[in-house]
């Protein structure tokens, strides 16, 4: 669902959809416009897919608070490799709270010249933990 211009409201009905599907492995919505209440009610279902491999959320508007609600339930995404969330407003404080709950990753794509500090730090330190390929700037 790239470009198909995903609000909120259609993220939500997606969201309810979501949380029957236990065997997805691939959820990509490049390019849409999610935002905070959409990648909420993302969140809300995301933990409970639990074959969930391959995320693509960039460029949907998704900012700090939400980045934190997305840690929250990609924790839950044991199977979770590959996780795009390059161009969205997430400044440090998401990235941290991303960086310690994404621990199964083996690529992250982060391109987002919104860190100034303490996130750049928690994700370079997930790179080391896990031998993460970490896309940034």
């Amino acid at each position: 669902a790239t470009h198909n211009e995903i609000g909120a409201e259609e993220a939500g009905r997606l969201a309810e959809v979501l949380g029957e599907c236990k065997a997805l492995a691939h959820v990509r919505l490049r390019r849409n416009r999610i935002g905070t209440t959409g990648a909420c009610q993302l969140a809300g279902v995301l933990g409970e897919c639990k074959a969930l491999a391959h995320l693509y959320l960039n460029a949907n508007g998704i900012g700090d608070e939400d980045a934190c609600h997305l840690a929250g339930a990609l924790g839950e995404c044991k199977a979770l490799a590959d996780l795009d969330l390059s161009q969205n407003a997430i400044r440090d404080d998401g990235a941290c709270r991303l960086a310690k709950a994404c621990t199964t990753l083996a690529r992250l794509d982060f391109r987002n010249k919104l860190l100034v500090h303490e996130g750049a730090v928690q994700l370079a330190l997930l790179q080391s933990r896990v031998g993460l390929l970490l896309q940034g700037r």
